[in-house]
């Protein structure tokens, strides 16, 4: 099956404009499952340099040594040995010299279920190594309820640290003829 990308526009542009900026930006994306966060994300990160992480619900040494394996793959080096999200970040830096990327964290939800430690690891890290980088960091998430609790309300330790989100919402229902323009009004309203 050929999966369409259509009608994230405004998105994608809200992205292309932080990727502009040069600067440290943190971007949380988060919205219901399916409704296409990582397609825009893959949109996104085509031709950047970037490394793309997928989450899972296997704990946080586990989720680290496979986000070291990923580093060392884009960098063509040994894996780092440490285990601190901080100096790994702090060696992705320095070994990228000062190079734009674009690291994502997707289903960023699935580590924090795991350990809720996570956001203040993030925090400690925003603060000490990445604020001052031309990094561009996404955590994206389907959790609605922890992305909004334990990334983006007050009481996160990430809290004043993201530069933007996206609250990705359902597309409407207009965006169903450009994915199926031969159906007929009625196919449409049922796939809607």
């Amino acid at each position: 099956m050929i999966r369409k990308f259509v009608n994230r526009k405004s998105e994608l542009s809200f992205l292309e404009e932080r990727w502009k900026s040069k600067k440290f930006e943190l971007i949380v994306i988060y919205g219901r499952r399916r409704i296409g966060k990582t397609e825009l994300i893959k949109q996104f990160i085509k031709n950047k340099p970037n490394i793309y992480f997928l989450c899972d619900k296997r704990g946080t040494l586990d989720n680290i040594s496979r986000f070291k394996r990923q580093i060392s793959k884009f960098l063509q080096r040994p894996i780092i040995a440490t285990n601190d999200l901080e100096e790994i970040f702090d060696y992705l830096l320095k070994e990228t010299k000062g190079k734009r990327i674009a690291v994502i964290f997707d289903e960023f939800s699935y580590l924090v279920e795991k350990d809720d430690s996570i956001p203040s690891v993030f925090q400690r890290a925003v603060d000490n190594i990445l604020r001052n980088s031309n990094m561009l960091l996404i955590l994206c998430g389907s959790s609605m309820s922890m992305m909004e609790i334990g990334v983006l309300s007050g009481k996160s330790p990430l809290y004043g640290r993201k530069t933007g989100h996206i609250k990705l919402e359902k597309l409407p229902f207009y965006s169903y003829f450009e994915f199926y323009p031969k159906n007929k009004i009625e196919k449409n309203i049922e796939f809607y």
